[in-house]
């Protein structure tokens, strides 16, 4: 399975009447998850099945990302990417989708950085996603040891880098 993680892009800044499940994209935001969407399109295979966080910022990107997507694609909203859900029981989800072949997710940090790294079995490294961005790996539903194989990383503004290490420098 092709495995897209993509951060949610540039959303408003939370207040006292704007509660952080409101928060929604700016227009910086959109443009970016645009931009990114399109080449994400031009890379290969499109997603067919999109899982995104509830929260507004998350529904958006998502939206926005699966207008560039094959028309087949279908988004799905999960509590299991609200932000502080466990990574175990979204890796368990996902290897439950390994029919729909190509599937993005979408949500928020740090927990998506944390389910990088443990797909690709670098529980030690830090990965943090740039708002925006997206990361692809491999998938194999099959294995628990390391179960992803890195593909590319593409933050907005930039080329897609297919180094890991050049993606995520370790400190």
């Amino acid at each position: 399975m092709i495995l897209y993680v993509m951060r949610h892009a540039e959303a408003v800044e939370g207040s006292d009447s704007l509660q952080d499940e409101w928060r929604y994209l700016t227009e910086k935001g959109r443009v970016a998850v645009k931009k990114v969407s399109s080449s994400i399109a031009k890379f290969g295979p499109k997603p067919r099945l999109t899982i995104t966080s509830p929260l507004t910022r998350a529904v958006q990107t998502a939206e926005i990302a699966a207008e560039k997507a094959c028309r087949k694609n279908v988004v799905v909203a999960s509590g299991l990417l609200l932000p502080g859900g466990d990574i175990g029981e979204l890796v368990t989800h996902l290897k439950s989708c390994k029919d729909a072949k190509r599937v993005m997710l979408v949500g928020h940090e740090p927990q998506l950085g944390s389910l990088v790294a443990s797909l690709l079995g670098r529980e030690d490294a830090v990965i943090s996603l740039k708002k925006g961005s997206c990361v692809t790996v491999k998938l194999d539903p099959d294995s628990n040891v390391k179960p992803a194989a890195f593909l590319w990383y593409l933050v907005p503004g930039n080329k897609r880098t297919t180094s890991f290490l050049k993606a995520f420098p370790q400190q």
